[in-house]
């Protein structure tokens, strides 16, 4: 009986390298986000042509550089607890968890990805634990149940976006800070 010949593994270079591009790509985009691929690369130390393995075209990295946004977002927000206490606690911990992240990828979310149907579809699942959040504190009385669960999402998701967009030099904790209070003040229930 013939064997099947063995599954190919990534080499650890390979993947060293992918993570050292990606990084240097967040940083690099972060500060400059006309950034070239040739300053990518020299931010991860690495040659164009390194560069150029892992991802062909600039659309290609900014791809790489969504994917990975999005699978740290969800596993920020899964660190977040948002099942645990009120859920005023548990939107102000998603805002903390979403914040450095929104900082750290401010160039994918200028990008246009909130015009691509992909982006959009793949941010309304990874932001579904905090549509449930906001429901939960619209049956407790916490926030105003007559503003639509969605509408109070969809407001927290621009404000997130703006904020990182332009406070490049405000510090994380006080963004978080200011989205929270601006989303809490105009939709938490009246006391």
């Amino acid at each position: 009986m013939p064997t099947r010949p063995p599954i190919p593994r990534e080499r650890s270079d390979v993947r060293r390298n992918r993570r050292a591009l990606l990084e240097a790509a967040a940083e690099a985009l972060a500060q400059n986000p006309g950034a070239s691929m040739t300053d990518v690369a020299r931010a991860a130390k690495l040659t164009r042509a390194t560069l150029y393995r892992h991802f062909g075209n600039r659309a290609e990295l900014i791809d790489a550089m969504r994917s990975e946004l999005l699978e740290r977002a969800r596993l920020a927000l899964i660190d977040a607890r948002l099942d645990e206490g009120s859920a005023l606690d548990a939107l102000r911990r998603a805002v903390d968890a979403l914040v450095p992240l929104g900082l750290r990828f401010r160039a994918i979310l200028a990008e246009g990805n909130v015009l691509d149907p992909e982006f959009v579809r793949e941010r309304a699942e990874l932001l579904a634990p905090v549509l449930r959040v906001i429901e939960r504190g619209q049956r407790d009385g916490a926030l105003r149940a007559d503003v639509p669960a969605t509408w109070v999402l969809t407001v927290m998701a621009a404000t997130l976006a703006a904020a990182v967009g332009t406070s490049p030099a405000t510090p994380g904790t006080a963004i978080a800070g200011l989205v929270y209070s601006t989303l809490i003040e105009g939709v938490a229930a009246a006391r």
